[in-house]
């Protein structure tokens, strides 16, 4: 019997399974679900008759997110040769050890002796531990915008720390952060009743944690066999942690990146406690959805379906993860594979020449599993290109990943990363301009420049849930040097006007009319309807230059309806981006053009012409056709490099009012330094 028939007759057994999980939830009492020894063996199905037996059993499987010849001496040595890794790693280590933690924006805030696992440290805010979840999380999405942000909580008890204590571990066998895990786990397991408190409130959050968790526990088997009593605490709570899982999968739509977690976290449970009658049933839920959804989710070309390359990053984190359990395990994932391959090209080509994405879309910062570099900028999605890189045998994603390689020496080995790394290849061949039709995006890259050209949908089908009102907008960087840039997300839900200004039509570079939003934003700070229609009408690639031209609608529901049309023309000789627009409708209008300058830009305005710097590298942003009566302005503005940051810059805004249609040129062009 073929996964879709096994799922076909088990749905109705788990659907069953959910509501009651749910009305159990509302009419349960004080008691926590955490299960316990007796059940653990019950799972087991009389396979063992000592809890003993079950736990060795438990400990000695290991995960296969892990490569199985993966060891300490091996670990040493590959540090050894990367000095730098290790003291960074170690570093981070450490300031987990003094609950120092950068959470979304928090650098290096100490948290205090116990994890205050409840807190929003921003705002010194904190949930109820003893409230229902569901109840509690219906009272936080009441109080959106009180300055209060349920993440950051969230992001501590995701334990994504966890592994990196054991790494830590691994390459020195200080008992000190295994001691640090044990507390943890102790001290969050009590303080977190399962189904209680904000902590069990978002299912892919519980995902992600039952993830960290089953990566540290077999990284610190040799500590769990010496220590039975912390053994069977944590293999309760996995187990726990996969009941709860599997009885609050995110099915409600539209369905995205939440319900991809969820089955991803699903499978690499069930693959720890791989021999348990759920586990088993588990499995053969999780890995038929996960297959129909991440096509779903993956489009065409390559792109994440939520229009957010943040959220691309994170979903083929999880895709990677989910190929290495099921191919480990001996399954097939090959249609996995062919998704991941895609979305591996589309990462190689939106990847800047500093190693930096750009931020089209939200950007929570999320990551499905952290193995490398903590304090790596969450914007540098290299690592994911190593990881492809070694799956696929391909030393040219290898190359373009850079230094950024230590997840996958943890993900598959030394001999797998130091095998493929000595072959020769150019990776420049792989990244060259190109349009990503089903995104509608499209990269120009030439003359020491590269743009990011958006002109894609909201996502989530028409949903829009991450996407911002960035139609037509453009992101450029010059020899190492962001120029123009997308502003980023600021934050979710704590502040609701900051979460509608970054993702406004004024915080892109892109054309507003009559002070109106391309598509209207409404107070669900996770939606945005898609009324725009972009579409990308020609795209031309040759050696001298790249062409793109797209237009969208979003104005058209205007008194005097409006369509915006750009085209942008990147020279290579002449080191020159060219940014036309026609905006054709009749009446009169107010039209305004924003340039969001990167922070680093250094710029002043001289007449109708601003000249830039970022290092060293030199441009002038000015206008080759401007209706008459056209005024020029450099004003202060905000830009955020990750979620809960936010930073100064500057941005040039040009206003003109007057009858259309109308057309404007704008160029910017690198100059020599000096010059």
């Amino acid at each position: 019997m073929g996964l879709n028939a096994v799922r076909a007759g088990l749905e109705p057994v788990f659907e069953l399974r959910r509501r009651a999980g749910r009305a159990a939830r509302r009419l349960r009492d004080q008691a926590p679900a955490l299960p316990d020894e007796a059940d653990l063996l019950r799972a087991f199905g009389g396979t063992h008759g000592r809890i003993e037996e079950a736990l060795a059993d438990l400990i000695g499987r290991g995960t296969a997110l892990l490569p199985a010849d993966l060891g300490p001496a091996a670990m040493r040595s590959a540090y050894a040769q990367r000095p730098e890794w290790g003291g960074r790693l170690l570093a981070a280590a450490g300031r987990v050890l003094e609950h120092r933690f950068d959470l979304l924006g928090l650098d290096d805030r100490p948290l205090g002796a116990r994890l205050p696992w409840h807190q929003d440290p921003v705002s010194g805010f904190s949930w109820d531990p003893r409230r229902p979840s569901e109840d509690l999380m219906a009272a936080v999405a009441r109080e959106f915008g009180h300055g209060r942000d349920v993440k950051r909580p969230w992001e501590l008890a995701r334990f994504q720390h966890a592994p990196l204590l054991a790494q830590a571990f691994w390459l020195t066998g200080d008992r000190r952060y295994a001691d640090e895990f044990r507390d943890e786990v102790a001290d969050f397991t009590a303080g977190n009743p399962i189904g209680r408190g904000v902590n069990w409130g978002c299912t892919m959050d519980v995902a992600l944690r039952a993830v960290s968790l089953v990566v540290a526990a077999s990284l610190f088997r040799e500590i769990l066999r010496g220590d039975r009593a912390f053994a069977s605490l944590l293999w309760r709570s996995l187990l726990g942690h996969g009941r709860f899982i599997a009885a609050n999968l995110e099915t409600g739509e539209p369905r995205g990146n939440h319900y991809l977690t969820d089955l991803a976290g699903l499978l690499v449970v069930a693959d720890a406690l791989r021999g348990l009658g759920e586990a088993e049933a588990w499995q053969a839920e999780a890995v038929p959805a996960l297959l129909a959804h991440a096509a779903r989710q993956t489009l065409a070309d390559g792109a994440d379906y939520e229009g957010s390359i943040p959220y691309h990053r994170l979903t083929s984190e999880l895709v990677h993860a989910s190929v290495l359990v099921l191919e480990r395990r001996g399954r097939d994932a090959s249609a996995l594979r062919a998704h991941l391959r895609r979305r591996a090209d589309y990462t190689a080509h939106y990847t800047k020449p500093d190693g930096l994405a750009p931020q089209i879309g939200d950007n929570d910062d999320g990551r499905f599993l952290v193995l490398g570099e903590h304090r790596a900028d969450r914007r540098d999605h290299r690592g994911l290109l190593a990881c492809a890189g070694v799956l696929f045998g391909d030393p040219a994603l290898l190359q373009l990943a850079g230094e950024r390689t230590e997840e996958a020496l943890w993900m598959h080995g030394p001999s797998a990363l130091d095998g493929l790394a000595p072959r020769a290849c150019d990776s420049r061949a792989r990244v060259t301009s190109a349009l990503f039709p089903q995104a509608g995006a499209a990269i120009l890259r030439g003359g020491g420049l590269w743009v990011h050209f958006e002109a894609g949908p909201v996502g989530q089908g028409g949903h829009g849930g991450h996407a911002h009102n960035d139609t037509l907008s453009f992101e450029a960087h010059a020899e190492g040097e962001d120029l123009i840039v997308d502003p980023g997300t600021g934050q979710y839900t704590a502040d609701l006007q900051a979460r509608d200004r970054f993702r406004a039509t004024a915080a892109h570079n892109t054309v507003r009319v009559d002070g109106e939003e391309i598509n209207p934003i409404p107070k669900n700070p996770f939606h945005l309807a898609g009324i725009d229609r972009p579409r990308v009408l020609r795209a031309v690639f040759r050696r001298p230059f790249d062409l793109v031209e797209a237009e969208h609608h979003g104005y058209e529901r205007l008194a005097d309806p409006v369509t915006h049309r750009r085209l942008l023309f990147l020279g290579r000789s002449a080191r020159r981006l060219v940014i036309e627009d026609r905006l054709d409708g009749k009446g009169t209008h107010r039209i305004e053009w924003f340039f969001h300058l990167a922070p680093r830009v250094q710029a002043s305005l001289e007449d109708q012409t601003l000249r830039g710097s970022a290092g060293r590298v030199g441009f002038r942003l000015g206008a080759d056709r401007l209706p008459p009566g056209a005024a020029f302005a450099l004003v202060e503005d905000r830009f955020s490099p990750g979620y809960g940051r936010v930073e100064p810059s500057r941005t040039l805004v040009v206003t003109w009012e007057g009858p259309l249609p109308v057309a404007s040129r704008f160029h910017l062009t690198l100059v020599e330094e000096g010059s």
